[in-house]
């Protein structure tokens, strides 16, 4: 009933024109630095194929991952007191979670495909269920990652309400995103260029947006 309580008053109409402030806001810091949010969204991209490397390629990313977040902010003039020890566990955990998920369902795909019947089953659940946790525990820890970024967490613990709300806002651009990538896809020619270039820009203007929500939150 709490957490009832707490999603109708998201849509309270203070707090949807409070987070249509914090979306026109983010934009404006955003557009005064578009090269560095190209360079973040390349960075973003090679260090996103990194972390498909077992373990070395989790650690590489749960490492860098806070450090590039807070250069991109440093140009942006956002005020940040990173605790990366905090940032660091608050990926690494999920992180490891969802891609050990994933490895457990790919050798249960491959025992399937070589009509190995043994534990192909067991694999396949055993590997959903770690991705689905290893998501939940990302979600949950939303708050926890940029708040430490940003300076205003310095305990690694859940905070389910903050996480819950952030990742509510983070709806708006994704869904924008979305729309707008069906729109451009189907422009001839340059249909999936302009989708790459969304793509690029789409994580850096969440990061901004993640910065200036937190900064407003009590």
């Amino acid at each position: 009933m709490h957490y009832l309580n707490y999603l109708k008053n998201i849509f309270d109409n203070r707090i949807y024109m409070k987070v249509l402030d914090y979306v026109t806001d983010s934009y404006n810091i955003f557009k005064q630095k578009l090269l560095e949010a190209f360079i973040l969204g390349i960075a973003m991209y090679f260090l996103g194929l990194i972390s498909l490397i077992p373990v070395l390629g989790w650690y590489l990313y749960a490492k860098l991952f806070p450090k590039i977040v807070v250069w991109y902010y440093n140009k942006l003039d956002i005020k940040v007191d990173p605790k990366y020890d905090i940032s660091f566990k608050s990926i690494i955990i999920p992180l490891s979670i969802t891609m050990i998920g994933l490895l457990i369902m790919i050798v249960g795909s491959y025992l399937f495909a070589i009509n190995s019947t043994e534990f192909i089953e067991i694999s396949i659940i055993l590997g959903i269920i770690l991705v689905i946790v290893g998501f939940i525990l990302y979600i949950l820890l939303l708050y926890t990652l940029f708040g430490s970024i940003i300076g205003k967490v310095d305990k690694f613990k859940i905070y389910a309400k903050k996480s819950g709300y952030l990742l509510l806002i983070s709806l708006i651009p994704v869904s924008i995103f979305y729309i707008l990538s069906i729109i451009v896809s189907i422009i001839p020619f340059i249909g999936l260029l302009l989708d790459i270039i969304l793509a690029i820009f789409y994580e850096p203007y969440l990061l901004v947006l993640y910065a200036v929500t937190i900064q407003n939150m009590r």
